[in-house]
């Protein structure tokens, strides 16, 4: 049994709060939220996803207003953290130096610097760290990577990547939609496929995307186009979509024996055709990719070792990434990498 510490309960604490309640290896036992009525789950619901069951007794966990007299008091083996993207590395450290192992939500950060200051933090003090790239643990994505990795229909020849959303306006403060805290949907939002696209396939020689800028000079909606030597990889993503349309979230796959569709919006959800023979759904384990990370990382805690499936390094290299792309949309530019 594993201890742990919740901060933030914002639409992302409450989803990790949901999955706690169904992890028989992991104790909640303090959460920490400067907002009061939030600490409580007083606040108004909001998120692009639903949230799962949040009828669960909190009575014997601690509450937090004050981040470090919770690290202080201490009780739990890891901490969780929620909070804005601006806040992520600072917490992270914090944590780590007070000898806690840290869950963290994606990104790593919206800067470069910052986000290696957490890999490097995470080296000296041996703590166990990974971030909350959930793509990696989705079935409907990593049955598809299973496939791929098979080299059943052969190569990937041609992927691409689609994320779709109304604006978030459900956040604290409206952070989320202040580019210089949250890299607006460029990184918030776009980092998921980017990470998958990682994932899947390395590094790109390059990038060459374009973007709708908003007046902060942030962008709202990114495509990119990324360079490989054997294949040809495009994704686009953003947050401009009007409410009635909500969310959803596509790939497509290219085969050199097989296409594969995978579209949140239908139902199956993966659709694989081969070449040769009829097309079939794709069978897709139950569960979501918030619950596999958190289970996974709390098995880590308990043996003392992670999976690997997310390192330290491979958030920062999304972070990398996707900070290369909006710096391709601002020069108009290709950026080698």
């Amino acid at each position: 049994m594993v201890k742990v510490a919740l901060v933030g309960l914002g639409f992302m604490g409450k989803m990790h709060l949901s999955v706690y309640s169904k992890l028989e290896n992991v104790k909640l036992v303090a959460m920490c939220d400067v907002d009061e009525d939030a600490l409580n789950l007083k606040t108004r619901g909001g998120g692009n996803i639903a949230v799962g069951d949040l009828d669960i007794d909190l009575s014997r966990v601690k509450k937090y207003t004050d981040y470090d007299k919770m690290l202080e008091d201490g009780g739990f083996d890891f901490v969780d953290i929620c909070l804005p993207t601006y806040l992520h590395a600072d917490f992270s450290i914090r944590a780590m130096e007070a000898g806690y192992h840290v869950f963290c939500e994606k990104p790593l950060s919206n800067k470069v610097e910052d986000a290696k200051k957490v890999v490097d933090k995470a080296k000296e003090t041996g703590k166990l760290f990974s971030v909350g790239q959930c793509l990696r643990y989705w079935p409907m994505y990593t049955e598809v990577k299973r496939i791929i990795d098979t080299g059943k229909y052969g190569k990937v020849r041609y992927a691409e990547f689609g994320r779709f959303s109304m604006t978030p306006t459900w956040t604290w403060k409206n952070w989320i939609l202040d580019g210089s805290l949250s890299g607006n949907a460029a990184l918030d939002l776009h980092v998921h496929d980017v990470d998958m696209i990682l994932f899947l396939f390395g590094f790109p020689k390059s990038v060459r995307s374009r973007g709708i800028m908003e007046r902060d000079g942030s962008i709202s909606h990114i495509s990119t186009i990324y360079s490989y030597d054997d294949k040809l990889v495009t994704s686009t993503g953003g947050w401009i979509c009007t409410d009635s349309f909500g969310f959803n979230a596509r790939a497509f796959y290219i085969l050199e024996k097989a296409t594969i569709e995978l579209d949140i919006s239908k139902d199956p959800v993966v659709m694989v055709y081969p070449d040769d023979g009829e097309k079939y759904p794709l069978a897709l384990p139950d569960g979501d990719g918030y619950y596999y990370e958190l289970k996974d990382f709390a098995e880590g805690v308990e043996r003392g070792e992670l999976s690997g499936i997310v390192t330290p390094e491979s958030a920062y290299d999304s972070v990398k990434l996707c900070l290369a792309e909006i710096e391709s949309v601002k020069r108009k530019e290709e950026i080698e990498l």
